[in-house]
């Protein structure tokens, strides 16, 4: 009975998870649809002249990305802005060659006139967040652009984006949408450039739309000093620094009285990874961060010191990887339940949720629909959104059981013992390939042995002429595992 009651109520659990996200996506989907397609980039009518610009920092931080060293510094002094109210800081905190390609090429772009730094840390205190902290002190500007290692910004990128924050003393950020310069180099890069041009083309507009708070994304955008100095700066009290700093401040500045915005008519190309492994570190440093930002922002929401819309949508978007455990349960429970009664009914005396085909269904077609609506909105083609789409319910199954320990640790573990595991970056088309590489995972193992498993749980139930079980869900649960199990191994070492 007890053994029934817990499979129970993991099932209405999971069927009460489908349908929330279903909605989810709905609304946002039904928003990207009446929304009008991104515009063409254009600079801001209005500037003001040259003379009375004002003073902008670049900090590009940077560990060990010898790759994307040079092309990232000239991409920022390249910048369409008056040479002497721009400052360009390299965040060096590299321990291989990458040093030397920093300094030889920032002492070249000096000789050219830029205003050109490098600060060169010998430690990794605070990591990213860290770095930038200890650059602000010296930072000359009263805007502070920040660009990864990957990011080639266009040169109208500050004249772009600097007029929001000129014409609104409240706007902490701005930032541009992400392009990315790899997306058809293999499968995986093409589903993530669809995953977050959701981000960018629709739920990020949208809350930008509502007055709602939009995350910032760690690159490609704008900071006004003041609102960082106000957020307590990137790292927390001066000692907390999360995995996300991204989100952390950009969380702390709502709270301080800023707000931020998305400007998706501005384009940032940018490299994805391009191997499992390089995808799955990225995706559990920023479930494990937002787990911490959640930790840290939980008593200020408790308290009511936030109002209650913004309350809603911090919340919500920080819970959003409580579905993690929830499918990495759903690979234990779900087989247990088919090898007990194929039907998804009834089992052990208790009476489980009709059916979960349904609610499986119409989230599928609810993410189709959501990337469908965000292809629209950039004038791509539709048709990818359909299939890639539907590979995103095996791979969110294959990363469930890495992304729940990412979870539990950013949980469980202060924020000073977390470790910022950087994502290898294989630099533009001709440099040599595989220089970096994501340290390897031994979860993965268990992964494909898991996932051999659920091959041989759907060989059974084709014997026993359960079909839609064996296809539906057995084959789902067995490609996902096998697929980002084996894949990190092949490319992990």
């Amino acid at each position: 009975m007890w053994a029934a009651l817990c499979i129970g109520v993991l099932q209405l659990g999971l069927w009460l998870l489908l349908w929330a996200g279903t909605l989810h996506l709905v609304r946002l989907a039904i928003w990207g649809l009446l929304a009008p397609v991104v515009p063409d980039r254009r600079v801001p009518s209005g500037q003001p002249p040259d003379a009375s610009l004002p003073m902008v920092t670049v900090q590009l931080p940077m560990f060990n990305e010898r790759l994307v060293a040079e092309q990232a510094i000239c991409a920022a002094c390249a910048l369409d802005w008056p040479v002497d109210k721009l400052q360009v800081q390299v965040l060096d905190d590299s321990t291989d060659d990458c040093t030397q390609v920093v300094q030889a090429v920032a002492r070249a772009q000096r000789d050219q006139g830029f205003d050109v730094t490098v600060l060169h840390r010998s430690h990794r205190r605070g990591y990213k967040a860290g770095s930038l902290d200890d650059a602000l002190r010296s930072a000359k500007g009263e805007f502070i652009a920040v660009l990864d290692a990957d990011f080639v910004p266009p040169p109208d990128f500050l004249r772009h984006l600097l007029p929001h924050l000129l014409q609104d003393p409240t706007l902490g950020f701005v930032q541009g949408r992400w392009e990315f310069t790899n997306e058809h180099e293999t499968l995986l890069t093409r589903i993530q450039a669809l995953i977050l041009r959701g981000l960018m083309l629709l739920e990020q507009p949208a809350l930008t739309a509502q007055g709602r708070p939009v995350q910032f994304n760690g690159t490609g955008g704008i900071w006004r000093r003041s609102a960082i100095a106000a957020a307590g700066g990137w790292m927390a009290d001066g000692e907390r620094a999360s995995l996300t700093e991204d989100m952390d401040l950009s969380f702390r500045a709502r709270l301080a009285g800023y707000h931020g915005r998305l400007d998706e008519s501005l384009a940032i190309p940018t490299e994805l990874p391009s191997t499992m492994a390089a995808f799955r570190v990225q995706q559990q440093r920023w479930v494990g961060g937002g787990a911490q930002v959640l930790r840290s922002l939980l008593e200020k929401l408790a308290s009511g010191s936030v109002q209650g819309r913004d309350a809603v949508t911090l919340l919500s978007h920080l819970v959003r990887h409580a579905r993690q455990p929830y499918l990495a349960l759903a690979i234990c429970w779900l087989p247990l339940r088919l090898l007990w009664s194929p039907d998804l009914s009834v089992g052990w005396g208790w009476p489980l949720m009709p059916d979960l085909w349904v609610p499986i269904t119409a989230f599928a077609l609810a993410v189709v629909l959501y990337y469908l609506a965000a292809q629209r909105r950039c004038r791509r083609p539709l048709w990818p959104a359909v299939w890639r789409g539907v590979l995103l319910l095996p791979l969110s199954v294959g990363l469930s059981l890495a992304l729940t320990r990412a979870l539990w640790r950013g949980i469980t573990q202060p924020m000073q013992r977390a470790e910022f595991v950087r994502t290898p970056k294989q630099g533009p088309a001709g440099a040599p390939q595989h220089r970096y590489r994501s340290p390897p995972d031994r979860l993965a193992l268990f992964e494909v042995l898991l996932g051999v498993g659920h091959a041989g749980l759907a060989t059974w139930l084709l014997t026993r002429g359960a079909l839609l079980e064996a296809t539906g869900v057995a084959c789902l649960l067995a490609f996902g595992l096998l697929w980002v199990g084996a894949a990190s191994l092949w490319n992990g070492k």
